[in-house]
């Protein structure tokens, strides 16, 4: 029967992490409690859907009798949120629930028993690579911003992932916008080869992974896919499908490049959505004169204008824009400055930061009304 201890800080870290795994999407009522289990010293703590998010953690603690059980994740998340920092000590009923001891405070939740809990099998016979934590965020969160919410439509849903010997290539669309990642990774294949991933489970990745170097290691078999951390694994099925023919949609070359500040064209986008925002987000573009007029107006909401210095290659253009689509990929790169090619008002444009050719954001124009 499981009686464990160990610091409240670090147990409320690893739950509030692990508890992320539980989704709702599960018809099994089981699947809505987090799994804690005590050996060797160690409590393993794992939460699951069985279908997008499967996130398991690892904790060392002193055991005084192993064992395991599953309790409510979101009432033992806020449980751990708000006991004092001290030792707390957690002991399993013979009725599966658990006792929760911290300080003066004791709490008793309701279990059920751990050989009910299910969690998605070990990748097994998979791909395996390891890549820098910083060079997988990069990828993720250039990107996965750019993924569709539209649950009609399963494969937007999810960001491409292209595996080539030195490269990894991450793309997603909504349709409306397209954003392109590549990174120079350690990876030996035969062929290249392509999986799609959840959104939801890359952006519980892209929670987990830091700005350092030191290597997650990744693995992908037939069916899922695996992030590994040394105390950390987050697990998630393949989304099945063929993915668009994203290329067809990046512009061949253009007509027209405005370059300009990154920073000052946000600023001046951030202001221009308090009134775009009542026409969708509108924003309308004009070169004219070493300048980029950004204008915005709805119905009795009010009109804006902003100015922005500009270095324009090519003739004046006036086209229009998601102005929220343009701030969120200004929004994740780091460079001074950012170039918008364009060929006409119907076509689509490239969005790039000067300087890094490892990234590519499409956006489709609107109409200018």
């Amino acid at each position: 029967m499981l009686k464990v201890s160990c610091p409240q800080h670090d147990l409320a870290e690893m739950v509030s992490i692990v508890a992320r795994g539980v989704s709702g999407r599960s018809t099994q009522p089981i699947q809505s409690n987090v799994l804690l289990e005590a050996k060797d010293q160690k409590l393993r703590l794992a939460a699951s859907d069985l279908e997008y998010l499967n996130i398991e953690g690892v904790l060392p603690v002193d055991v005084v009798e192993e064992g395991a059980t599953t309790v409510p994740s979101d009432k033992l998340g806020e449980i751990m949120a708000r006991l004092p920092n001290a030792d707390v000590r957690l002991t399993a009923k013979e009725n599966y629930g658990l006792n929760i001891t911290c300080g003066r405070a004791v709490f008793d939740l309701p279990g059920k028993p751990a050989s009910d809990f299910a969690t998605l099998p070990p990748a097994g016979d998979a791909f395996r690579f390891e890549v820098p934590q910083s060079g997988l965020r990069k990828l993720l969160q250039r990107t996965v911003f750019a993924t569709s919410r539209d649950e009609s439509r399963p494969i937007l849903t999810g960001a491409l992932f292209r595996l080539s010997t030195g490269q990894i290539e991450v793309v997603a669309t909504d349709t409306y916008r397209l954003a392109l990642q590549t990174f120079e990774a350690p990876i030996e294949l035969p062929e290249s080869r392509s999986v799609i991933l959840s959104r939801q489970a890359l952006s519980e990745v892209l929670k987990i992974v830091s700005h350092s170097d030191d290597p997650i290691s990744v693995a992908i078999s037939e069916s899922q896919a695996e992030f590994a951390l040394p105390a950390l694994t987050l697990a998630t099925r393949l989304i099945e499908g063929q993915f668009v023919n994203y290329g067809k949609v990046v512009p061949s070359g253009f007509q027209r490049r405005v370059i300009c500040e990154r920073q000052e064209l946000a600023e001046a986008l951030a202001r221009s959505v308090i009134i775009a925002k009542d026409d969708n987000n509108r924003v309308v573009l004009r070169t004219d004169d070493g300048s980029l007029r950004i204008t915005a107006e709805a119905p009795d909401r009010g009109e804006v204008e902003e100015v922005v210095s500009i270095k324009l290659e090519g003739e004046d253009i006036e086209i229009a824009f998601n102005a929220r689509y343009m701030l969120d990929m200004l929004e994740v790169i780091d460079t001074d400055e950012v170039a918008l090619e364009l060929s006409g008002p119907l076509n689509s444009g490239a969005l790039k930061p000067v300087g890094d050719d490892s990234y590519l954001y499409v956006l489709m124009p609107m109409q200018i009304m």
